[in-house]
This record gives structure tokens, C-alpha cells and sequence, in this order.
């Protein structure tokens, strides 16, 4: 029997050779010999998630990362939070993301960018705003740093035609 933390490699390079399949059946493999390694909870709500598009099973995944995690894997906050965007679930998310914010070590750009999504799909243009730029400052990826920019300035572009309604309906 392997030790989980030599499989879990295996995991990385499986996943590196986008062989998902290969992945798939080693993390539960993990998860057999050690059901409480978190990493690879995190790992089988991402497949879930993005390739198998099983909502509940990702969910279900993510929220075992992170209670066998205890904070001492930053991404599943991250991974945790898009889900949840992305199936409209606002306050849930909004509490992973500030949970999040709390976590040493935790790519603090991206979810600040994930509150100014939920502030957009809220449409609270303002606070969207604030946040992407907030976002934006502490940003270290060109990849990220490329998608804030549009966000910027998709959201100005909505607050301005909002600014004019107002102004075509009298209401200031």
C-alpha cells in the first residue's frame, strides 16, 4: 500500500498530463486509505466541478476540504467560492470568501475579485467596483491582472449608463 502523500503526487502529474481519469481514480484511492485528506476532497470537487459538472458532488467535496483542511490549504476557498458563484448561491459564498480573507497564505487578489462578483450580481456597481480595483492592487498574476482590467472597466461602463438613466428619469 502507498502512503497518500506519494499517490497525491501522482494526482499532480496525472492531472499536469490532463489524464483526469487517471486522477479521478487515484483520489479515491486517497480517500479510501485516508478519507480525512482534505487536499484530495479539494481535488475531486474541482473534477466534479469543471469536468463532470456534478454540483452537489463538488459541494460536497469542497466542504469535507475544508473541514479536514483546517485552514491549512488556501485554495479550496478559492475553488469553493467559484462554485458557489456560479450557481448563484451569494450569501454562502460571501461567507467562504470572508472565512477566505482570514487564511494565511490565501491568493487574497482573487477573492476580492470574487466579491465584486457577488457585489455585481447584487448589482451593487459601486461596491463591484471597489472591490476589482481593490483586487487589481494586490494582484500579482498578468492572467488575473488582464481579466480585472475588463471587469474595471465593464463595470464604469454600467455605472455610466445607469448615471445617465437616472439623469433621462429625473431621478438624482
Amino acid at each position: 500500500m502507498q502512503d497518500v502523500d506519494t499517490l497525491f503526487l501522482e494526482v499532480s502529474k496525472a492531472i499536469d498530463e490532463q489524464n483526469l481519469a487517471e486522477a479521478k481514480t487515484l483520489l479515491e484511492e486517497i480517500l479510501t486509505i485516508d478519507p480525512a485528506y482534505g487536499r484530495a476532497h479539494n481535488h475531486l470537487g474541482w473534477i466534479y466541478e469543471t469536468k463532470i459538472k456534478d454540483f452537489e458532488r463538488a459541494k460536497m467535496h469542497y466542504e469535507f476540504a475544508l473541514k479536514f483542511c483546517q485552514d491549512t490549504y488556501p485554495v479550496v476557498y478559492l475553488n469553493y467560492g467559484y462554485l458557489l458563484l456560479e450557481h448563484g448561491q451569494l450569501d454562502a459564498a460571501e461567507k467562504i470568501i470572508a472565512k477566505g480573507l482570514t487564511v494565511q497564505g490565501v491568493d487574497r487578489s482573487t477573492l476580492y475579485y470574487q466579491k465584486g462578483k457577488v457585489a455585481e450580481q447584487r448589482m451593487q456597481l459601486n461596491r463591484a467596483l471597489d472591490y476589482y480595483q481593490q483586487a487589481y492592487r494586490m494582484n500579482v498574476s498578468k492572467d488575473l491582472e488582464s481579466l480585472l482590467s475588463i471587469e474595471i472597466n465593464r463595470v464604469k461602463s454600467k455605472l455610466s449608463f445607469w448615471e445617465k438613466m437616472k439623469i433621462k428619469l429625473g431621478i438624482f
